[in-house]
């Protein structure tokens, strides 16, 4: 069936969202991944649907409505499949990052009083072995991508350790009862609460303070109707590849959620060591990155493509076809074929978000024919706020704001240029889990919800970043200094991958405390190039800048890591592990 050619959707639950993409799309594959990294599987949404019900059934028999249920593991369908059937039975989805420490997972499964757990194969041992230090869990469900079937079996089960594939047994069972009964009432509990606690969302410690952001499904479907006239361009023929974990917002919402809406098929990566070679497999259409993902694509083409002796070539044919763009002309495609075959042939879309992203990678993707968009979001708001629209091209903003969404600016100071970015509409959080307070220390007088984020709205209302709240450096003369500024202006020096820009703090006062660049240098460029001074190397590149720089934003010191910054799993740096001090 075609796309439905509207500007907006109706979407009151994620029932609704399965449920209507099973109507308009059932026949269409919907996901598609290798089993053991070998065996091809593909699973239509007539059949998801179907499995999601069984699945929520079999939620509802061991009473989780309003309970706390947590989801761990690596992307797959079991995943996805869980965290639906738990909402659709009223229960409260607690997903959790794979990669927290093991005091970390117990903490905040006690802090959420949890009674089922949801995990992944890989936990089977840590679970089995440690599940005295949580009390209050009731249940441990076990999924296995590798075994992964639609058809229920007996494997096993007993009083708290259950299968997936037995778990769904129970469900099955039910649901033939169910097709059998004339009760009508008895799906009551698909009648959705969407304004009640649906998703409990643990902040990953990039700051070393995590929190339980809370959210309803009004809250995710707001999302989802605003994302729609967005991603208006995609079709029942896109197919997006998932490399991100699904526990995070970001990747939740735009690789998991929205491709429902449109028909589209999304193919799960066997992890991030094999993502060029899922591309090359899936050939994907679309793929939602972290900049990190983004600027590890963009370096990697300049290299074999300097490697080839074919650099001057591709600067000649990017002036041509930008020449030919200004007359309506498009030959970027074939101008440049070798470098989309690099993406499997058929990407036109890239969506970005998670942290700043140097414009001159976005002008690049755009001049060779690869459609980059920035977004910009937070857990808090479900979590977009803003996105540049598929068929836009802007290489600084994070976009405009989504339709259900108003943003505005709070400056400190008339004279400002910039202020911190204040949001409000259905998309923003219930509030803080059991933290009032802290709920209250972020929305206004007048109900909007402080980001954190300072930035600046331009005429076409388009929304700039300049960098969060916490990171300012505030100099002696009461200056601001936003890190993420200077960052994007040093990332692209030859040498770097990662660049993190502070205020080193000195032993003998703060009068002796200066603007530190701390870098991770990219080892083979530096043993490739013959640089045997590293830091002599990059310190040129921090003089050009220092040159053109007004006096409070001049770097004072540089940092040269040994080792790779510490990082949370969407690739974010943690910058409170840093060590900030200079002497």
């Amino acid at each position: 069936m075609k796309n439905e050619k509207i500007e907006k959707i109706e979407l009151n639950s994620l029932y609704e969202l399965v449920d209507r993409a099973n109507t308009l799309f059932g026949n269409n594959r919907l996901y598609w991944f290798n089993r053991n990294k070998e065996e091809e599987v593909t699973v239509t949404y007539n059949e998801f649907y179907h499995y999601v019900r069984k699945l929520t059934l079999a939620m509802n028999e061991i009473g989780i409505k309003d309970e706390k249920v947590i989801l761990t593991g690596e992307t797959s369908v079991q995943w996805i499949a869980a965290y639906m059937a738990t909402v659709f039975a009223g229960g409260v989805i607690v997903p959790l990052d794979p990669g927290l420490l093991p005091e970390e997972m117990i903490n905040f499964i006690n802090l959420s009083k949890a009674k089922i757990v949801v995990h992944s194969h890989t936990f089977e041992k840590f679970f089995s072995e440690r599940e005295g230090e949580m009390p209050t869990v009731e249940k441990f469900i076990m999924t296995n991508k590798a075994f992964f079937t639609l058809e229920p079996d007996e494997e096993y089960i007993d009083e708290k350790h259950i299968s997936y594939r037995s778990f769904l047994t129970m469900g099955d069972k039910l649901y033939k009862e169910y097709n059998k009964s004339t009760d009508a009432d008895k799906f009551d509990f698909f009648k959705q609460e969407t304004e009640k606690l649906s998703v409990l969302l643990f902040t990953s410690g990039t700051t070393g303070t995590s929190k339980g952001v809370m959210l309803s499904q009004r809250n995710i479907c707001a999302v989802l109707k605003d994302i729609f006239p967005v991603f208006s361009p995609l079709t029942e023929k896109d197919l997006i590849l998932s490399v991100l974990p699904p526990h995070h917002t970001y990747e939740l919402a735009t690789t998991q959620l929205a491709p429902l809406m449109f028909g589209a098929t999304i193919a799960i990566s066997d992890g991030l060591k094999y993502v060029v070679k899922n591309i090359k497999q899936f050939k994907p259409t679309i793929m939602t990155l972290v900049p990190l993902f983004a600027s590890t694509f963009y370096k990697t083409i300049l290299k074999n493509v300097e490697k080839q002796g074919k650099t001057k070539k591709l600067k000649t044919g990017i002036k041509l076809s930008n020449f030919l763009l200004k007359f309506g002309i498009d030959r970027r495609k074939k101008f440049f074929s070798d470098l989309h075959e690099v993406f499997g042939g058929r990407l036109r879309f890239l969506i970005v978000g998670g942290a700043a992203l140097n414009p001159e990678i976005v002008t690049f993707f755009h001049s060779i024919g690869i459609q980059m968009s920035q977004g910009y979001g937070i857990t808090e708001c479900a979590p977009l706020i803003s996105v540049v629209p598929l068929d836009k091209y802007n290489k600084s903003s994070c976009g405009q704001p989504m339709q259900g969404v108003r943003v505005r600016i709070e400056k400190e100071r008339e004279e400002d240029n910039y202020g911190e970015i204040v949001v409000t509409g259905d998309n923003v959080m219930l509030g803080y889990y059991e933290r009032p307070d802290l709920t209250a220390e972020v929305m206004t007088e007048d109900g909007w919800f402080r980001t954190g984020d300072y930035g600046y709205i331009d005429k076409k209302n388009y929304i700039y970043i300049t960098g969060r709240k916490k990171n300012v450096i505030i100099t002696a003369n009461g200056k601001n200094v936003y890190p993420e500024e200077i960052e994007s202006e040093l990332i692209a020096t030859p040498g770097v991958i990662d660049i993190i820009v502070y205020e080193g703090q000195s032993k003998r006062g703060l009068e002796h405390n200066a603007i530190v660049a701390e870098v991770y240098p990219d080892k083979d460029y530096i043993e490739k190039n013959g640089i045997t001074d590293i830091k002599a190397h990059l310190q040129k590149y921090v003089d050009d800048y220092n040159r053109t720089a007004v006096p409070y934003k001049k770097i004072g010191v540089l940092k040269v890591r040994d080792t790779e910054f510490p990082k949370n799993t969407l690739r974010k740096i943690m910058r409170f592990k840093l060590d900030m001090s200079i002497d």
